[in-house]
């Protein structure tokens, strides 16, 4: 397929829109090429989600924008070009990956069966890529409810369990599987009734049949399939919508036996909450998001101390308490964070690490959204939480291994409502602030986490950015639409007199002196005996002298490094310093 021809003579309208979709036809056509051209192992994300082909992404948004004004039309097009993709024009045709009837053939024959199937999931991808953006302008021009039901059958065929399929190609029908989650994520904000509607009766259906491992894979596979859809915070009436059918999803989780499918809702509820967590204010007060944590909160919790439970239902606590009113809150974080605290030792790194997740979420809302308790009360919570994190005399965190912005952000939490504690009782214990040269002894973790901290929260003060926003669980969408909003930091030098103004004076000196102090060890430990001119280095390719206790110590030196002209090393001459970064 190299050009179609249209019809000059068209009204502008059609044109325009006949000629995108030509122009459709023709760059899918030479993507499934390439595609079937690769590795059957090779994810087909890799060559087809949007930010791989700028041409093809610009054509998908082109079509976007054209759906505001013909999309009942748009989308009859797009299902006749599926369908004759995949030949599948019968109307009864049930969605089933080729190669999992067992080919008698021989080996060839089945690699041909792949090959072909690869073919099938590519158009899938495609069709979804399209899909996804054309029905966000549902709510610009309806939708013939044949057509919006034609989307839900379509997409509910593909969360079925295939029983027994393995094969080369399986990882990809995971993926597809994905991409029309994504699509009823994107139905449910303008056609949510007949999404719960249809779901609610694909549940019902397999819940009368008799249980079997193929049953529950199936229920958690249809579960799976409402991964992506968010709560709609406002018009209430739709906030209420949400939360009926919550409802009713709790009360199968009360309800249900099977482990993994309560694992599979707990893990559903966590996708649908933590959004709802980072922007909800008063609609905490709203009767129907009150009854759901009510109703799911106590029997979670006690859930959530059994082992075989713990992973899965400790995020589930931890959000039904941020979704929860100020007094419910407060009557019950604290006992859970006990919890928390308790396991982030776990020899499970799993575990602690949901631990620690739980525990900087709970302190978001009890920081920014609930603002405290008195100030006693206040002071004791945080201690026992920093004495945890990073215990006194310790020369590492806890726990170890943990990406190092999670415990930035806890201390950024604590700085916006009690900066002195922040600076005092964390900050300046991880930053060594006032050890003499003999007790001085450089904790790269610690270290690094301290000035990352005070960096963070000295420019948030001076950008005004306000408070920080709620910890998402950083969801990637499996058509690669996921937007990333990348912070920008100052890094002009921050003054005595933009400290003053800021709040930071009493804080700025110290931080200087202790980065002074850092370089200079971290100079002495691994800046000069693996400078390049050093002899026994001279050999040595870099990975191979950046190991064992190296390794977070020149972490640490870059953090210093990054932090000039920033931060200005308090007691070092400019010749030094320059020598030093020069180096």
């Amino acid at each position: 397929m190299s050009s179609i021809t249209i019809d000059p003579e068209l009204k502008p309208g059609e044109f325009v829109i006949k000629s995108l979709f030509a122009e459709f036809a023709v760059l899918a056509e030479k993507k499934i090429e390439v595609v079937m051209a690769e590795p059957l192992e090779k994810p087909l994300s890799r060559s087809l989600q949007r930010g791989e082909d700028a041409q093809f992404d610009q054509l998908i948004s082109s079509m976007s924008s054209i759906a505001e004004h013909c999309l009942p039309s748009l989308l009859r097009t797009l299902f006749d070009w599926y369908r004759r993709q995949s030949g599948t024009e019968d109307e009864s045709y049930e969605y089933r990956p080729r190669s999992s009837t067992k080919s008698k053939g021989d080996e060839q024959h089945r690699d041909k069966d792949y090959l072909l199937e690869r073919r099938d999931l590519a158009i899938d991808f495609i069709f979804c890529l399209v899909l996804v953006e054309v029905l966000k302008q549902i709510p610009l021009h309806p939708v013939p409810d044949a057509l919006v039901h034609e989307v839900l059958n379509l997409a509910f065929k593909h969360f079925k369990h295939k029983e027994g399929y393995s094969g080369p190609n399986t990882g990809n029908v995971h993926i597809i599987a994905d991409l029309y989650a994504e699509v009823i994520g994107v139905l449910t904000q303008s056609k949510f009734q007949a999404v719960r509607k249809k779901f609610i009766t694909e549940l019902k259906e397999l819940r009368q049949k008799e249980q079997s491992p193929h049953v529950v894979q199936s229920i958690i596979s249809l579960i799976m399939g409402m991964k992506f859809f968010r709560v709609k915070m406002y018009p209430v009436e739709d906030f209420e919508a949400s939360f009926q059918f919550m409802q009713e999803c709790a009360q199968y989780f009360l309800e249900v036996k099977d482990k993994d499918i309560k694992h599979a809702l707990a893990g559903l509820f966590v996708e649908i909450l933590i959004p709802v967590a980072a922007a909800v204010k008063n609609e905490v007060n709203v009767p129907c998001l009150k009854n759901f944590v009510e109703m799911l909160y106590q029997t979670t919790f006690d859930l959530s101390s059994r082992k075989k439970h713990s992973l899965a239902l400790y995020p589930l606590v931890t959000c039904l308490l941020c979704v929860s009113q100020k007094q419910f809150f407060l009557n019950n974080w604290h006992i859970f964070l006990q919890n928390c605290l308790s396991h982030l030792k776990n020899k499970d790194p799993k575990m602690s690490r949901v631990a620690l997740e739980s525990l900087y979420r709970l302190l978001w809302v009890y920081i920014i959204r609930i603002k405290c308790e008195s100030n006693t009360t206040t002071q004791s919570r945080l201690l026992s939480i920093v004495s945890a994190l990073f215990p006194k005399g310790s020369r590492s965190v806890v726990p170890r291994d943990t990406p190092l912005n999670i415990f930035v952000k806890i201390i950024q939490f604590i700085a916006q409502e009690r900066l002195d504690f922040a600076m005092k009782e964390i900050i300046y214990d991880l930053l060594c602030v006032g050890k003499s040269n003999k007790t001085f002894t450089i904790n790269p973790e610690r270290m690094n986490i301290g000035l990352r901290a005070f960096l963070v929260i000295a420019d948030s003060l001076q950008q005004k950015d306000g408070e920080p926003p709620m910890p998402t669980t950083g969801v990637i969408l499996p058509s690669g639409n996921t937007l990333r909003v990348k912070k920008i930091f100052l890094n002009t030098t921050l003054t005595d007199e933009e400290a003053k103004v800021i709040g930071m004076s009493l804080y700025y000196p110290q931080v200087r002196k202790a980065l002074d102090n850092i370089l200079r060890h971290l100079d002495k430990e691994v800046g000069r005996s693996m400078s390049m001119t050093s002899v026994q280095m001279s050999n040595k390719e870099p990975e191979d002298m950046i190991t064992g206790e190296r390794k977070p110590k020149i972490d640490l030196f870059r953090t210093c490094v990054a932090a000039i002209p920033r931060l200005i090393p308090d007691g070092m001459s400019r010749q030094d310093l320059i020598e030093l970064l020069a180096r």
